[in-house]
C-alpha cells in the first residue's frame, strides 16, 4: 500500500515527496510484496530522504502531512506523535482496532487543528459513488435490499494480518469497506448479526433498520487460491444497480443499461483530495474520520455478533 500511495503523491501537482520511513530501504527492482500487484506502485528516488525509524521523519520541519501506510495496530501511536508534531494525517483503512483508540485519535486531531483524514478508497471509487447517486436520486431514498460483498484469499503474503489482535481479522480490515459504505448510504442500524460464511475468516452479516431495511454483507478471507472479488446489488421499487465482476449494471422494468465506469485512479483521487483538505485547511467532508470510527465500531459488533453465532446486537449507544 506505501508504493500504491506513493506512487500517486508523485503524480500530484504542487505536492513534493520529502520522506519515506520504512524498517528498509525500497529499491529499484525489489521484491513486490503484499497483494496489490495489478495497481501502480513506485519505487523510492534517490531525491527522497529515507528513514528507518517513523520518528525521525516527524522531526523533519519541512514535512506538512503524512501518509500512514502500517499495520493497523500501529495506527493509533503514529497519527498520535504526529498530529502532536503539527503534521497534517492521512491515515490508511481501518483507522484503529477498537473504538477507544479511535477516540483517543479524534480527540487528539480536534486539539491539532490539523487535517486527519482516514483512506477509505471505496468513497472515491466510480461505482461507489455512482451508487450512492442511485440511492438518492433514482431510489430516492427508499431500498428494498442491499447485498454488498467482498472476499480473496486468505493472506499468506502478511504475518500481522493473519493475527486478530494486530489486524482486527477479516471483518475490520477487510470487510470495513463495506461496512463504511452501507453506514454512508443508510445511516446506523439499530441492531446487527452475524455468523461465518465458510472456512477461515468469513462472514454473512446483516445491518438491521428500524424500517425493515436488511442490509447484507458478506465475504472475508477464504481458501489461499480464491480470487479477489467485490460487488453489490441495491434494489429500488422497480430499478435494481449491481456491481458484478467490476461491470456495473442498471436493471429497469423495461431491461437492463450498462453503466460506463470511467478510467481513474481511486488512490490518486484520495490523495488529491486530502492534499487539497490540507491546503485549503477544510475538514475532509466526502471522507470523515468521525465515520471511519463508526467503521470500526460497527465492525467489532458484528465480529462479537459472529463470535456468538449470529445473536442479535443493539447498536444503541
Amino acid at each position: 500500500m506505501g508504493g500504491v500511495h506513493l506512487a500517486a503523491i508523485e503524480r500530484i501537482e504542487n505536492a513534493t515527496l520529502t520522506a519515506v520511513a520504512t524498517r528498509t530501504r525500497p529499491v529499484a527492482g525489489g521484491p513486490a510484496r503484499g497483494n496489490l500487484h495489478h495497481l501502480k506502485t513506485a519505487t523510492l528516488p534517490d531525491s527522497v530522504k529515507w528513514h528507518s525509524d517513523w520518528r525521525q521523519l516527524l522531526l523533519d520541519p519541512e514535512i506538512d502531512a503524512v501518509d500512514i501506510c502500517l499495520p493497523t495496530y500501529l495506527h493509533k501511536e503514529v497519527v498520535l506523535s504526529a498530529l502532536e508534531s503539527g503534521k497534517h494525517v492521512l491515515c490508511e483503512k481501518p483507522m484503529a482496532l477498537n473504538s477507544s483508540d479511535c477516540d483517543e485519535m479524534l480527540e487528539a486531531a480536534s486539539r491539532s487543528n490539523r487535517i486527519f483524514m482516514v483512506g477509505q478508497v471505496l468513497r472515491f471509487m466510480f461505482p461507489y459513488r455512482y451508487a450512492s447517486s442511485f440511492v438518492s436520486t433514482t431510489c430516492h431514498g427508499i431500498v428494498k435490499a442491499c447485498t454488498m460483498s467482498r472476499a480473496t484469499g486468505y493472506p499468506q503474503w502478511s504475518n500481522w494480518l493473519s493475527r486478530g489482535e494486530q489486524s482486527g481479522g477479516a471483518i475490520l480490515d477487510l470487510l470495513s469497506h463495506d461496512i463504511d459504505q452501507a453506514l454512508k448510504l443508510f445511516g446506523h442500524p439499530t441492531s446487527v448479526s452475524a455468523v461465518a460464511q465458510g472456512e477461515i475468516d468469513t462472514m454473512r452479516g446483516k445491518l438491521h433498520y428500524a424500517n425493515g431495511l436488511e442490509v447484507l454483507i458478506e465475504g472475508g478471507w477464504f481458501a489461499p487460491e480464491v480470487p479477489f472479488s467485490a460487488g453489490f446489488e441495491i434494489a429500488g421499487s422497480e430499478e435494481t444497480l449491481s456491481l458484478q465482476k467490476e461491470k456495473l449494471t442498471l436493471h429497469l422494468p423495461f431491461g437492463e443499461q450498462s453503466v460506463e465506469i470511467p478510467e481513474h485512479d481511486a488512490y490518486l483521487d484520495e490523495l488529491t483530495y486530502f492534499i487539497e483538505c490540507c491546503r485549503n485547511n477544510v475538514a475532509p467532508e466526502l471522507c470523515s474520520p468521525l465515520e471511519s470510527a463508526q467503521a470500526v465500531r460497527f465492525a467489532n459488533l458484528l465480529r462479537t455478533s459472529r463470535e456468538q453465532n449470529g445473536k442479535e446486537i443493539s447498536c444503541e449507544k
